[in-house]
């Protein structure tokens, strides 16, 4: 009667919320679903979520007192029997349904009678998706984004040149990162060690979180690498003394890095450009009528050449042609191509 009075009072969807976000599960492909046919899904064992409501496989791991506990879950059983009803809830509520494991990491879905009925050894996937508040907001927040992108061209001058630092900015402290992240893990691997920033970093099968995960790994060194530590340690050697018989070149590099760096902010990297062609980059270019009177006058000029060449070909040609023309300055055009027709296919019956 007391399990009858607590279950009364508690919210399904607070208690789904609270087992779906802070309770281990499995991860595998379901097949057969109604709507879906094969999913990802995540699954768990029923007596695990019957433990997880008396109290137990937190996520968090969290060793603090009970009374803290208590505060930071919305529900838990009082007894065996009250976590097995609010199993059952939540499995004729719609949160989860019963599945049945055909192979490691694939799952079927149980159509059977019984799959209505909680049993602890019983196999159970996830519906319950949580709060949409998150998802909703990131997606619009991915809408946005993309409109934003798309519209570049169209974004203000003052917009290209802060986007232009950020992207300088981020570019620099990568190279930087990366650099001591390698000089750390050289250090530390020429003693026997292997010393990681980030190990998993570049890992592409993690999420971007679990990819920051975790912070640092020190471990000890493979065996047999002595040969390649004390080639590096010479190497390193040769290049330290080199910098040190070589002060000019190295400062050269430096500067040249300094300078480099420099024209990055500045957008000096197109020296061959004007600055007034840089800052309007991204407007839209008109010809003025001057500069289309001026391509006009180039093109009369052009076709001017065109025809004095053309009348150099016919003289050289033809002697005659250029006795027909002292004496008819208006000869015809075709007639003037006649002739040289004719001249054409002389020579072709001389060959």
């Amino acid at each position: 009667f007391n399990s009858f009075l607590r279950m009364s009072e508690v919210d399904m969807n607070a208690v789904a919320e609270m087992c779906r976000s802070k309770m281990l599960v499995k991860h595998a492909i379901e097949r057969g679903h109604q709507f879906d046919g094969d999913r990802r899904v995540e699954y768990f064992k029923g007596d695990k979520l019957v433990t997880f409501l008396l109290g137990g496989d937190d996520t968090t791991k969290n060793t603090n007192t009970e009374k803290k506990r208590n505060k930071r879950r919305a529900y838990e059983a009082s007894s065996v029997d009250e976590a097995r009803t609010v199993a059952q809830s939540l499995l004729h509520g719609g949160f989860i349904h019963r599945a049945k494991r055909v192979q490691k990491g694939i799952l079927e879905v149980d159509k059977s009678v019984q799959h209505n009925k909680w049993e602890s050894n019983g196999y159970y996937v996830w519906d319950f998706e949580g709060s949409k508040g998150l998802s909703h907001f990131l997606t619009g927040l991915l809408i946005v984004g993309m409109l934003t992108v798309t519209a570049f061209p169209i974004w203000p001058h003052f917009l290209k040149v802060y986007l232009w630092y950020c992207s300088v900015t981020l570019l620099i402290f990568m190279v930087v990162f990366l650099s001591l992240r390698a000089i750390l893990f050289m250090d530390f691997w020429i003693i026997g060690y292997d010393f990681w920033i980030f190990p998993n970093l570049f890992d592409e099968s993690l999420s971007v979180i679990d990819s920051f995960k975790p912070t640092y790994s020190f471990e000890n060194g493979a065996p047999g690498q002595r040969y390649y530590r004390f080639a590096l340690v010479t190497s390193l050697i040769s290049f330290a003394i080199y910098c040190y018989n070589q002060p000019t070149d190295f400062d050269t590099f430096l500067a040249a890095q300094r300078d480099f760096v420099s024209d990055l902010y500045e957008g000096k990297l197109i020296s061959d450009t004007s600055q007034q062609a840089r800052d309007d980059i991204d407007k839209i270019k008109r010809p003025s009528f001057e500069e289309l009177a001026q391509e006009e006058a180039r093109a009369e000029e052009e076709a001017k050449v065109k025809e004095n060449i053309q009348d150099l070909h016919r003289q050289a040609l033809d002697p005659e042609y250029k006795k027909m023309l002292e004496e008819d300055p208006d000869l015809d055009d075709q007639a003037a191509q006649d002739m040289i027709d004719r001249m054409l296919a002389d020579e072709e019956e001389e060959d």
